[in-house]
């Protein structure tokens, strides 16, 4: 048993690199979300900008082709590094992301943020923690606080900052030794970041909920939904990406003729509401308003598996938040159910599927739309979770044996 001075030492470095890595993550938090505001309104302000997304594809290509090759990993690059401590998440990863991202949303590529925040604090911690040699799992323990720290304040849901953090890095199982740290880091960076009152995609409460056996088996209907959403996604993006590399044998090439494609499906669609973020649609779903198109889901979902196939940065996490929470409103519309509610569950629903951490979904809905709804986002981010099929949006996620 260790003795008290050992456990002392223990918790306070714990709590030490948390605070330093949440003011790390919160500083990521500002800048990104201050910098995407930006570039969303400016591309809204400015509707000429999205003809040139061919030509930001271009210098999306030629920048990740030369400088970027191992970057191009993402998300998945923590996770090898989490698994396995090698060479480090490169620290050119950070402004690459940063740029790419904020470039890829000014032009109208349908991409994601807070999976681009992951990545970008990631590096910056790993790069500054490399320079003093620590150990391989003092490396693990910064990288597991750094996604719990920006997971926190990219999205403002501290807890299930935590528990993702915790949670995603293996399938079916729940590591415990970065705790402390990763839950110092969240709280510190969503403190930070709520000081500056940025915007969040959601923040709405919801009322009170009667749970009966009609609700529960609409609640079982729109799980299924949003499982399948959630692994066509994960097909779709992938094919995408095949099809490009299979097609096009120049990679700079590749985000150009995404592009067109993106500028085809705007005019296709007779709408600009699937570029960038497309949180005015899902804020939309949030509140039960009228004249959300039946399609808007199958829209989104197109526009983001080319943008993100064929190379435009940003990641999958906010996307399939919309996504998901377009198709619930959908789902509840057909079945005679709450449209806010089943907006709400379908939007953490289909990440749990995707990202396989029903736990960490099922606290974010919690955070974000309060507990009168715990019992239906446990329902559907669990069931959701069942029948996926563990398969997700991180092919580097471990994925834990299960024996009968």
């Amino acid at each position: 048993m260790p003795s008290l001075y050992a456990r002392s030492k223990d918790l306070s470095f714990s709590l030490v690199l948390g605070g330093l890595v949440g003011l790390v993550g919160a500083g990521v938090a500002v800048a990104f979300l201050k910098a995407l505001s930006f570039a969303n309104d400016a591309r809204v302000d400015n509707g000429w900008l999205i003809y040139l997304l061919p030509v930001a594809g271009l210098v999306i290509g030629l920048t990740y082709h030369h400088f970027g090759n191992h970057v191009s990993r993402g998300s998945n690059l923590v996770l090898e590094e989490i698994h396995e401590p090698g060479a480090g998440v490169p620290r050119r990863m950070a402004p690459m992301v940063f740029a790419a991202t904020f470039v890829s949303h000014l032009f109208g590529a349908s991409t994601g943020r807070e999976g681009a925040g992951i990545q970008i604090t990631s590096s910056i911690v790993d790069g500054v923690a490399r320079m003093f040699s620590p150990s391989l799992e003092t490396r693990r323990l910064l990288l597991i606080t750094a996604i719990a720290a920006a997971f926190g304040g990219l999205f403002g849901v501290p807890i299930a900052g935590v528990v993702f953090a915790l949670e995603f890095q293996e399938s079916g199982r729940i590591r415990y030794e970065a705790i402390l740290s990763a839950l110092t880091a969240a709280l510190v960076a969503f403190y930070a970041v709520e000081s500056f009152n940025l915007e969040h995609l959601t923040e709405n409460a919801l009322g009170p909920i009667d749970i009966n056996a009609t609700l529960v088996w609409k609640l079982v209907v729109l799980a299924a939904v949003s499982a399948a959403l959630a692994m066509s996604f994960v097909k779709a993006t992938h094919f995408v990406h095949k099809t490009a590399a299979r097609f096009i044998t120049w990679p700079p090439l590749r985000p150009v003729v995404g592009a067109f494609f993106v500028l085809a499906l705007v005019v296709l669609s007779g709408s600009r509401d699937y570029l960038g973020l497309s949180g005015p649609l899902a804020r939309q779903a949030f509140i039960g308003a009228t004249g959300i198109t039946a399609a808007a889901f199958a829209w989104k979902f197109v526009f983001t598996s080319i943008s993100l196939g064929t190379g435009f940065i940003g990641g999958e996490m906010v996307p399939l938040f919309i996504i998901g929470a377009l198709a619930g409103a959908q789902v509840a519309t057909v079945l005679g159910a709450s449209v806010p509610l089943f907006a709400a569950v379908g939007m953490v629903a289909t990440f749990s599927a995707a990202a396989n951490a029903p736990i960490a979904c099922a606290v974010m809905g919690i955070e974000l739309f309060g507990a009168n709804a715990l019992i239906p986002f446990t329902i559907a981010c669990v069931l959701s979770y069942a029948v996926s099929g563990h398969g997700g949006i991180y092919g580097a996620q471990k994925r834990t044996a299960i024996r009968h």
